[in-house]
């Protein structure tokens, strides 16, 4: 799981592997497309897991923030928002049809001849058997989302640069004095 979050993860998407059946195939932007041996609910489930999110929680709050039960995007982090995609007909039961694309590495959707494209920054092309009206809705829900969980969790964007350089100097008596007071405010615990 390490190695795939290491290589930055695109997509993941069910699909059916000669003699192996129901499995995951996962593109990244380090490694290409890598295929595991576990369904797509499994994988969710285990990345879902790594990004100490709560799947359950997370489709009910967004959910009900989007007005929409089913196909609610996931939020893992600050960056990286899944929209879920129709990507295959399932054979038989409970085998799955939704995949998952990262919202920010879309570069544009198309439609051609029934289907509607999805391109990736990477170069990478997916299909969906959704409407391109279908997957630019789920696109614009990943941004709404993406959006409240910033606002939700209070991030604001800092550029990566500045922070390295700035913490990377010695820390100054003024510094000092504020670790000692928020210290000293911690020790005091809740009044009442």
């Amino acid at each position: 799981m390490e190695k795939i979050i290491y290589e930055e993860l695109i997509a993941f998407l069910p699909v059916y592997v000669q003699l192996k059946g129901n499995c995951t195939s996962i593109y990244t932007i380090g490694g290409g497309n890598y295929y595991v041996e576990k369904s797509l609910r499994t994988f969710l489930k285990q990345l879902t897991e790594y990004y100490l999110v709560d799947l359950k929680a997370v489709r009910k709050y967004y959910g009900e923030l989007l007005a929409i039960r089913n196909l609610v995007p996931i939020p893992l982090n600050h960056e990286n928002v899944f929209i879920p995609l129709k990507v295959r007909k399932p054979i038989c039961k409970n085998d799955g049809s939704i995949g998952y694309i990262n919202i920010k590495y879309i570069e544009r959707v198309t439609e051609s001849s029934g289907k509607t494209i999805v391109y990736l920054k990477d170069k990478t092309t997916i299909e969906s058997l959704n409407s391109l009206n279908t997957v630019n809705k789920h696109i614009k829900n990943g941004h709404i989302v993406k959006r409240l969980y910033n606002e939700k969790n209070n991030i604001n964007i800092v550029n990566e640069y500045n922070f390295y350089t700035e913490y990377n100097k010695p820390a100054t008596k003024g510094d000092i004095a504020l670790i000692m007071q928020e210290i000293a405010k911690i020790r005091e615990g809740p009044i009442g």
